[in-house]
């Protein structure tokens, strides 16, 4: 099946071939971070607003992107105008990140004290990290807040 999917794949590289494959069914797999840019907006815009289409998340949406906007409220942004997708969203868990105890073994490797930088994760998420680096390694381990100037 795999063998078949590539074989049948059509690489798409303009916008007009863009919008000439979204004029029959498709599947379109387009890489955008959390929908900030990239080919994956115009997708969006083109597919999100009608219900006979769903669009599959595949990775972590961190908060204020347009991508964790759509989970969470069911909207996005077209043109300036907010404007509720119609079509089925759903996020499935597909990182190529760690996992907590894969960081943990990570850590341990480390050799002299670093410093450690906590980045990309929800909320508190980053601050309890580090904390917990902090008391299980001794590292001095800080999570940045947005706009934080770090000297290394």
């Amino acid at each position: 099946v795999f063998v078949d999917a590539i074989e049948n794949t059509i690489w798409v590289r303009t916008h007009s071939e863009r919008k000439r494959e979204l004029s029959e069914p498709c599947v379109v797999i387009s890489p955008a971070g959390m929908l900030v840019g990239g080919n994956a907006v115009f997708y969006l815009q083109e597919l999100a607003l009608n219900k006979k289409n769903g669009i599959a998340l595949v990775s972590y949406q961190g908060e204020g992107t347009p991508g964790r906007r759509l989970l969470d409220s069911g909207k996005i942004s077209v043109q300036g105008r907010e404007k509720k997708a119609e079509a089925q969203v759903r996020q499935f868990e597909f990182s190529g990140h760690s996992d907590r105890n894969g960081l943990f073994d990570l850590i341990k490797k480390i050799k002299g004290n670093p410093k450690v930088l906590t980045i990309h994760g929800d909320g508190d998420s980053c601050t309890k990290f580090a904390q917990e680096i902090n008391e299980q390694f001794g590292f001095d381990a800080y999570a940045p807040k947005m706009g934080d100037i770090i000297s290394i």
